[in-house]
């Protein structure tokens, strides 16, 4: 019989679990997103803040949320899929706008799965996300229009965040729908 140290068995390296290397991308990228929405718009900036057909002729990267009167209104982690641990973030258009929007950013767990079992694995080793933005109508709730993407996770900021409201508000704009109406003689 053969014995073996225990030393021999603790050979392989130890990395943590890929939940905890999603929930901690996931948190990281909440507090970005909350900074981004860090502001107070008072009734003073009324005149501040664009209107929709003032943003096809501004660049967006000199725009902000606040330029476009946004509200945060929550963000929440979620990790009760087993599969996808996602990051929820819901805000409105600000002063008496009529659209809500929900992101949903979702990291599949495969991504947080070390590929080298040798090296050293971080958080910034998760490259991708899939993201599913949605606009609403405020007043009725109906889903107005809905954008989903694979992004790569470091490219989520402020300015593509702009971009995916203006590209949203631009391919489902609900002011251009045609009223349905039924003639009658």
């Amino acid at each position: 019989m053969k014995i073996f140290k225990y030393g021999e068995y603790i050979k392989e390296e130890m990395n943590d679990t890929p939940e905890n290397y999603i929930s901690t991308a996931l948190n990281r990228l909440k507090r970005s997103i909350d900074k981004i929405f860090d502001y107070d718009i008072k009734e003073d900036d009324n005149e501040k803040v664009l209107k929709p057909e003032e943003l096809k002729r501004v660049n967006s990267d000199s725009m902000s949320f606040k330029d476009l009167g946004v509200k945060l209104e929550s963000s929440e982690v979620s990790k009760y899929s087993k599969l996808y641990d996602s990051l929820t973030v819901k805000f409105t258009d600000g002063n008496g706008g009529r659209n809500t929007y929900t992101l949903i950013i979702m990291i599949e767990i495969k991504e947080a799965i070390p590929k080298d079992p040798e090296g050293d694995f971080s958080i910034d080793d998760i490259k991708k996300a899939y993201i599913k933005f949605k606009k609403y109508d405020l007043d009725t709730l109906d889903i107005v229009g809905q954008i989903s993407k694979n992004v790569k996770l470091k490219d989520i900021d402020e300015g593509f965040l702009i971009d995916l409201k203006i590209e949203l508000d631009e391919e489902f704009d609900s002011s251009d729908e045609e009223e349905f109406k039924i003639e009658t003689e």
